[in-house]
C-alpha cells in the first residue's frame, strides 16, 4: 500500500470504528443481480470530453461493485449552462456550483438543491467523520443542510502572487507578510527593469481580483462587516468605508504610475501570469504556490497582507450539491461519500488517469507529476484539487510540501472566525434592490479597484447611486437577519449550557 493510501486509511479510522461497515468507504457491496444506475457528475475546471469519459470509466470500475453506480462526468460549465441545467430540471446527481453567480445562496433561493440532513446521516457517515462541524454549519440555510464543505481551505489569507524568476533576477526579498507600500516598491523595481512587462495584472479576465480587504462579505458584498477580525457585527456599505476609499486611491496612483495592466478591466484573458504579467492579487493557503504553477506554468512567491480568517460562507463556496432534479439522491449521496473516503475514487476525479494525466514522481509513490515533457496546464484534464470533495486523500504534486495536507488542516484551524460565521443571507425579499445595486456596482467597482477611475470624483457618485438603488434598505434587512441569527445562536448556546448543568 502506498503512503498516501495509508494516510487516507488513518483519516478514515474514526468512521470505520463508528459502525461495522462492509467495505472501504462505508458502502455496502452490490450483488451481481442488483440494478446499476448511471449518475451524472458536473465538476468545474477545464477538461477535454474524451478525458472526462476515460476518467468516468475508471471511476465506474470501482463504483459499480461498491455502490451499484456508473458515472458520467462533465466539466467546465459556465454560469449560463449551470443555470439552464438547474432550471430545466436536468437529471444531474452531483453538481459543483463554483461558476454560478451567487453560488449556494442562489441555488437554495431558487429551490435547486436537495436537502441533505437525512441523506448524509444515512449514506454519508464517512464524510461526516472528517468534516469540521464548524464548516458544516456554514452550509446550512435556515437550519437546513444543502451542501457539504470540500476538504480545501476553509480559512483564507490573501496578498500578492508574483513570478519567482523576476524576483530572483532582481534580487528582491519578499517578506512573508508585507504591506501595500512594500508591494509598491517591488512593482516599481519591476517596472523600471522590465518596462514592457505589466507589473500588476488581474487574477482572471474582466478585471477579476481576489479580495485583500479583511471583510466578511455576508454573502454578496452588498452590506458587509468591514473588519472580520473585530467583534463588530454592524453591517455597513463597503463602498462607503474609508478602507475601500484608501484602496481605490492607492490603485489610482499605481495606475497613473504605469504599475497596472492598462486594459485590466476589459481583458478577456485568464491565467495572465503565464503571459507578460508579473504579479496579481491572490488568495493564499498552504500549497497555493504549486497551484499557481499548475495554472500558469510559472513558479511564484507570495507576500501576504492579511492573517487567516473565516468569513460567513467560505466553507460553502465552490462545493457540490445534489440538485433537486436528481432522480437518485440516495445513490448520489453514496457516491459523494466515496469521493470523501475512497482514495482511488478521489484521485481519479481530481488528477485523472495514471500514465496519461499524471505519473508517480518517486519510487515510494508519495508524490505525482505530469508525464515527461508535458506542461502541467495542458494535460487535457486539469487538476483543480480544491474543487473536489477531498483532495487530502490524494497524493501531493511534485514541488509541493510532503506535509501539505497536515499544514492545510493547521491553516484551516488557525483562521479567526468572523463574528457572523455561519450566517446565511436570505435576499429573496430584496431582489429588486439587489439587482439595481449590482447594476451600479458593475458600473463603478472594477474600474475603481483597478485605478481606471478617479476615486475622489467617482466614489461619491457611486455611493449616491447605490443609495438611490436601495442599498440602505438591503443593509437594514441584512442587519435584521444577522441580529436574529446571532440571537438564536446565543439562545442555542444558553440551552446547551443549561443542559450540561
Amino acid at each position: 500500500m502506498s503512503k498516501w493510501k495509508k494516510s487516507a486509511a488513518v483519516l478514515l479510522t474514526g468512521s470505520m470504528l463508528a459502525g461495522s461497515l462492509a467495505v472501504f468507504g462505508g458502502a455496502v457491496s452490490v450483488r451481481a443481480d442488483d440494478d446499476v444506475v448511471t449518475l451524472t457528475v458536473w465538476g468545474c475546471g477545464a477538461a477535454n470530453t474524451e478525458d472526462c469519459d476515460e476518467v468516468a470509466a475508471a471511476v465506474s470500475e470501482i463504483t459499480r461493485d461498491k455502490i451499484g453506480v456508473e458515472v458520467k462526468l462533465v466539466r467546465n460549465q459556465d454560469n449560463d449552462q449551470i443555470n439552464l441545467a438547474l432550471s430545466s430540471g436536468e437529471d444531474i446527481a452531483l453538481l459543483n456550483y463554483n461558476n454560478l453567480s451567487g453560488q449556494l445562496s442562489t441555488v437554495v433561493r431558487n429551490n435547486f438543491a436537495y436537502p441533505l440532513d437525512d441523506l448524509v446521516q444515512e449514506y454519508g457517515q464517512d464524510a461526516l467523520a472528517i468534516i469540521d462541524p464548524v464548516d458544516l454549519d456554514a452550509c446550512r440555510f435556515s437550519g437546513v443542510l444543502y451542501a457539504l464543505p470540500d476538504m480545501k481551505d476553509t480559512s483564507r489569507s490573501a496578498g500578492f502572487s508574483m513570478r519567482k524568476d523576476i524576483v530572483d533576477a532582481l534580487g528582491i526579498e519578499v517578506p512573508e507578510y508585507g504591506t501595500y507600500d512594500d508591494m509598491h516598491e517591488i512593482l516599481t523595481k519591476v517596472h523600471e527593469a522590465y518596462p514592457d512587462m505589466y507589473p500588476l495584472v488581474p487574477t482572471w479576465g474582466g478585471g477579476g481580483y481576489q479580495e485583500t480587504l479583511p471583510i466578511d462579505p455576508l454573502g454578496d458584498n452588498l452590506g458587509v462587516l468591514e473588519d472580520a477580525f473585530s467583534d463588530s457585527t454592524t453591517v455597513v456599505d463597503l463602498y462607503e468605508t474609508d478602507s475601500y476609499r484608501e484602496y481605490c486611491e492607492r490603485m489610482y496612483q499605481w495606475n497613473q504610475e504605469g504599475l497596472v495592466m492598462p486594459d485590466a478591466t476589459t481583458t478577456t484573458e485568464n491565467n495572465l501570469l503565464s503571459g507578460n504579467g508579473f504579479a496579481m492579487y491572490e488568495n493564499w493557503k498552504p500549497g497555493k504556490e504549486l497551484e499557481n504553477y499548475k495554472a500558469n506554468g510559472k513558479e511564484v512567491v507570495f507576500m501576504k497582507l492579511i492573517k487567516p480568517y473565516k468569513y460567513t460562507d467560505i466553507a460553502n463556496g465552490n462545493s457540490f450539491i445534489i440538485p433537486y432534479s436528481c432522480s437518485q439522491p440516495e445513490k448520489a449521496m453514496q457516491l459523494w461519500n466515496l469521493m470523501y473516503s475512497d482514495p482511488e475514487v478521489s484521485n481519479l476525479f481530481i488528477n485523472g488517469i495514471e500514465g496519461k494525466h499524471w505519473v508517480w514522481a518517486d519510487d515510494d509513490h508519495t508524490m505525482i507529476t505530469t508525464p515527461e515533457g508535458m506542461d502541467p496546464s495542458a494535460t487535457g484534464y486539469s487538476s483543480v484539487d480544491w474543487a473536489w470533495p477531498n483532495q487530502q486523500i490524494t497524493p501531493v504534486w511534485k514541488g509541493g510540501d510532503p506535509e501539505l495536507w497536515t499544514k492545510l488542516n493547521e491553516f484551516n484551524h488557525s483562521g479567526v472566525a468572523s463574528p457572523a460565521h455561519g450566517f446565511s443571507w436570505d435576499s429573496s425579499s430584496m431582489l429588486n434592490e439587489i439587482t439595481a445595486c449590482n447594476n451600479v456596482v458593475s458600473t463603478y467597482n472594477v474600474a475603481l479597484r483597478w485605478g481606471a477611475m478617479d476615486p475622489e470624483e467617482n466614489i461619491p457618485k457611486f455611493v449616491e447611486e447605490l443609495k438611490a438603488a436601495g442599498i440602505d434598505d438591503v443593509i437594514a434587512e441584512k442587519q435584521r437577519q444577522l441580529d436574529e441569527y446571532l440571537a438564536s445562536k446565543g439562545d442555542s448556546s444558553e440551552a446547551e449550557s443549561t443542559t450540561a448543568e
